[in-house]
């Protein structure tokens, strides 16, 4: 008998797939979905059964007869997840079968690779994995769900994304070639979305640098230098202060 082919997505809109077959269409309507999104994103440890009636009522009080409805939306889910497993009474754990794929696992697992072999200048795996980090991440996290946990986590990921995008520039940096104007593009998608952080702007001034365009590489520098000293009220730091002066 083969493995069954097990993926659920957290990234996008919500699904589990068991061969081929939608699960999620299966699950007890939003509540469903919601708590089978909330234990494969907590899957290492048990959730708290309490824990779980709040995340589920929210708005609401949950209220006395929450934990008989709870039970119900429990067990309809456990019914529609087979194979995969929600165990425990008291504290509730995902247990899914070999080889089975979480969108949100691969993305984490690509992103510390990428950032361990930028650390190790291994540019080739740091650009495999980056990109791999950046294909899940650039995908809105449960874009179909609307709770406060699931903000939470999207600022994260858009946290995740951009440290992905900081690896990707980086090692099309020092590939070269034909990945210079993705550096270059990596870095501007840098500084869009963190104008105060200097690390798109570095990446972007080496980018151009290596293009031989040095006199944009200094204007991204002044411009970095009066957004830090108008909003912030500082200067760039001593490492960002080399590089324009080599640069020079």
């Amino acid at each position: 008998m083969h493995p069954l082919v097990t993926r659920i997505q957290l990234h996008g809109r919500f699904a589990v797939q068991v061969d081929g077959r939608a699960v999620e269409r299966d699950l007890p309507g939003r509540r469903g979905r919601l708590l089978v999104a909330y234990l494969a994103a907590h899957r290492l440890s048990a959730v708290d059964r309490a824990t779980l009636i709040a995340l589920l009522w929210h708005p609401a009080d949950p209220g006395q007869g929450a934990s008989a409805g709870f039970t119900v939306v429990l067990s309809k889910t456990r019914a529609a997840l087979a194979p995969i497993e929600i165990r425990g009474r008291g504290s509730l754990q995902i247990v899914l079968p070999p080889h089975a794929m979480i969108d949100a696992a691969v993305a984490a697992a690509a992103l510390h690779e990428a950032e361990a072999a930028v650390g190790r200048k291994q540019w080739r795996r740091a650009w495999t994995q980056s990109l791999s980090a950046l294909f899940v991440t650039q995908r809105q996290f449960l874009s179909d769900l609307d709770h406060p946990w699931v903000e939470e986590r999207r600022r994260a990921v858009r946290h995740d994304h951009e440290r992905a995008l900081a690896c990707y520039a980086e090692a099309c940096l020092e590939l070269g070639g034909v990945e210079l104007p993705s550096a270059e593009r990596s870095a501007r998608r840098l500084i869009d979305a963190q104008p105060l952080s200097e690390t798109g702007y570095c990446l972007l001034m080496r980018a151009l640098a290596r293009r031989g365009d040095h006199a944009a590489a200094l204007g991204v520098y002044d411009r970095l230098r009066s957004t830090l000293r108008d909003d912030l009220g500082v200067s760039p730091s001593p490492a960002t202060q080399e590089l324009f002066t080599r640069l020079l």
